[in-house]
């Protein structure tokens, strides 16, 4: 399939642009998209997939988060919990009301896109996917869990979270979700009680992640290792952070020597 990435841009920017841009979490969504088309790209190439799968890989960045702009502007939040699962929204809008034609013509890989929109932030893959699907949607799955690193750094947590500030220097973290950590698991979010336990739970996403090039890219922007330094008043989230520190960066180091996910 033939992508023509100046009509997608532009597409992109036009739906984006109908958005207030003054709102620090739609810029932070669409900084945040363009970033993953590009990790995306990144890691296509370095799986030295065609030309045509690269731009693939592209595309579904710069579409997976389409459903993020009107939860953001109906609910005020982040949280799919307490508005819409914004997965499904993208998928929605790309899908049913037909919007995917704003950006290419060609339907053939209409499914394999559906599917990578609507599962990128799902907990677990579904059994049953092609390998190609899944080499897909892992890819973007990778390089979104990727830059989440960084939008934790580059905005203010109160705006990720919904949270005042002052709340992260006293929070602690629950044991559920230090459990998460020591076995090496993405958080479940159901273990989430706290604003601490969903940062640890982004920090955490490292060990979702499929790709070594995923890992080398983190470890090359830095991203991690700030959030892991985030200073607390909170003497027991001291201690969960320095756990968590050893614990993630150990994953990493066995992740790069060879070491493969179940």
């Amino acid at each position: 399939m033939r992508i023509d990435r100046n009509r997608a841009l532009e597409a992109y920017q036009n739906y984006a642009a109908s958005f207030n841009k003054q709102d620090v979490k739609i810029r932070l969504k669409i900084e945040h998209t363009y970033r993953v088309a590009t990790l995306a790209e990144q890691i296509a190439a370095g799986l030295f997939l065609a030309k045509e799968d690269v731009d693939l890989a592209w595309l579904l960045g710069l579409l997976h988060d389409l459903g993020r702009f009107p939860q953001i502007r109906k609910y005020g939040t982040f949280n799919d919990s307490f508005s819409e699962n914004h997965a499904a929204m993208s998928g929605n809008l790309l899908f049913q009301e037909g919007r995917i034609r704003d950006y290419i013509d060609d339907d053939s890989e209409n499914v394999l896109i559906e599917k990578a929109v609507r599962l990128h932030s799902a907990y677990a893959l579904p059994k049953g996917l092609s390998e190609r699907e899944r080499m897909f949607v892992e890819i973007l799955r990778d390089a979104d869990k990727v830059d989440i690193l960084k939008v934790n750094c580059d905005f203010p947590l109160n705006k990720i979270y919904d949270v005042p500030l002052e709340q992260f220097r006293t929070a602690g973290v629950s044991e559920a979700v230090m459990q998460d950590v020591r076995h090496e698991r993405t958080v479940d979010h159901r273990h989430c009680e706290t604003c601490m336990d969903s940062f640890l739970a982004h920090i955490c996403l490292v060990y979702g992640l499929v790709f070594q090039e995923s890992i080398r890219e983190v470890r090359k922007q830095g991203y991690l290792k700030k959030m892991l330094e985030l200073e607390s008043d909170n003497p027991e989230t001291v201690k969960a952070l320095a756990e968590a520190d050893r614990c993630v960066h150990a994953y990493m180091e066995k992740r790069l020597a060879g070491y493969t996910i179940a």
